[in-house]
Parts: structure tokens; sequence; C-alpha cells
């Protein structure tokens, strides 16, 4: 607020577009930070993909992702005369733009993120348009699918309540990172402690299959004692058993997470992670 000033560090990089494999683009609405709201909202963006790849034109292989879900692919192909200009000569260069139509009352009132995911015919796959927007519904409840809205049993009160309920070494959970040819599956077991650590970069998507067949299910962060709403950005799809999240910027360090089931029995037990999210570069 005096106005002192100071230079942090200095850095050389190299900028090598020309020798460029994977597809590119970017997400024009909703804007970064912006608002989005009603039953069809319009996500729109453009993409292409370096020469001599392309990009099917029925938008087969573009995912749209919101809070690190995927929904489905735009319709894809149609004319944007400023990209066409800026990048001539590729193959998608007459129909870059790409529509899809969001409905936004799924989901509960405030932050969410959204991205793309392109894959060429090369089998070039990268992110597209990676950003947090807002969104505002009047009369808008939480979506059980939403990492806001994942409450489906009276909610924890604390850890000593958290620490009482059983942990099944025996049976793993199935993690998926990344996407596309780069996407890699495991299966991990929780350590002596009960916890299950993942290592992710930075913005990089990652898949927990929770379980299969439980009536109920929910998650938390864990902040010391405390239990907190699942990351901005994530999702809990409490019908298939699966988390989805792929970190924004920013997400960087070490976020404890638990997951609290009940199968058919009504038998409870807890899954603990730490997501251990490591800097890109």
């Amino acid at each position: 607020m005096e106005g002192n000033q100071v230079t942090l560090g200095t850095k050389t990089i190299t900028v090598d577009n020309a020798n460029a494999v994977k597809p590119f683009g970017a997400i024009d609405t909703p804007a970064q930070g912006g608002s989005a709201s009603g039953k069809s909202f319009v996500n729109q963006g453009w993409l292409l993909t370096p020469m001599p790849n392309k990009i099917p034109e029925d938008g087969s292989t573009i995912d749209v992702y919101v809070d690190s879900k995927k929904l489905g692919h735009p319709h894809y192909n149609y004319a944007r005369p400023d990209i066409a200009g800026y990048f001539p000569g590729y193959a998608n260069s007459g129909g870059p733009a790409a529509l899809y139509t969001l409905d936004t009352t799924k989901y509960s009132n405030g932050t969410h993120s959204i991205f793309w995911i392109a894959l060429d015919n090369a089998g070039n796959v990268d992110g597209i348009g990676s950003r947090f927007f807002m969104i505002q519904n009047s009369g808008s409840s939480d979506s059980s699918n939403s990492a806001a809205g994942i409450n489906q049993m009276a909610p924890l009160t604390g850890s000593e309540n958290l620490e009482n309920l059983r942990v099944e070494y025996d049976k793993p959970v199935r993690i998926e990172r990344g996407y596309g040819k780069d996407a890699g599956q495991q299966e991990i077991y929780p350590d002596n402690s009960g916890i299950i650590s993942i290592d992710i970069k930075e913005l990089e998507q990652v898949t927990i299959q929770l379980a299969d067949n439980v009536s109920q299910l929910t998650g938390y962060m864990v902040f010391g004692n405390q239990l907190k709403s699942l990351p901005i950005g994530s999702t809990l799809d409490a019908g298939t058993g699966t988390f989805y999240w792929q970190p924004g910027p920013g997400f960087i360090g070490e976020y404890e997470l638990v997951f609290i089931e009940k199968d058919q029995s009504g038998e409870i037990n807890k899954k603990q992670f730490r997501v251990i999210i490591n800097p890109q570069y």
C-alpha cells in the first residue's frame, strides 16, 4: 500500500510452438471467475491441433468436465473467422469453434470448475481452458453430485468419531491418473495407519473408485480435528462410488480426505486418503 516494489526473481524460458503436437485452444464462456446460470447456459470455446493431425468434426473426442466429472461432448466444427485468421492452414481452421449446453441448475450455487479435454486423430491429448466460475441460480439447492452437497448421512462432529470407524485393510481402491493414452491405473491398499497415499502433479486429474454396492456414501476434507466440504472443483458420485478431482491452479501440498461408507448390512467403514500434489515444474 506504500508503493514499495521488489523483483521476485527472474527466469529465462524457451517457447517452441513450432514443434508442438498437442491440441490447443481456449474456453470463451464462462470467463475465468465469471458466472453462469439457467438450464441452457452455452459453454463455448475453440480448439485446433497441429498439422498433419486433425480433430474429428463431430466432436466425439472432445470431453467437457465440470467439477472434474465428464459430462459429454460439445458440438464442434462451427466457423470462427478470427481463429481461422490467426491459425490458417490447420485441418480444422474452417470450423474450430465448439458449443456445449450446460444445465447449471443441477449444481449448487457457488464456485465450480470447468475444463475440456481434447484428443486428436494421432492420439495426442491435452486440457483446454481450465478455470473456476460461479453458478448463481435463484432458489437453487445443493446437488448430491457436487462437492458442496455430498452429505447423505448425518455429518460427523470431530476426529474422535472418525477414529472409531473401521478401516478395511484387505480391500484396495482403484486409482486412475490423467487422460487418454497417458492415463495410468493401479490398486492401492491402506498403510498400517489406515491411510491411502496418492501422489499427483499439479493440474493432474485423479479418479478414485471407492466402493461398489454401498447404500450411502459421503466425503470430507480433514483440517486437524474438523471435517469440511470436499475441495472446490471435485465431485463425489455417490451412485457409482467414484470421486473425481482435477486440482486447479494453486492447489499444492498435502490434502487429507475421508470417505465414509454404509454398506447394505448397515456397517459403516471409512477410507482415508492423503493426496500429495507436487508442482508441475
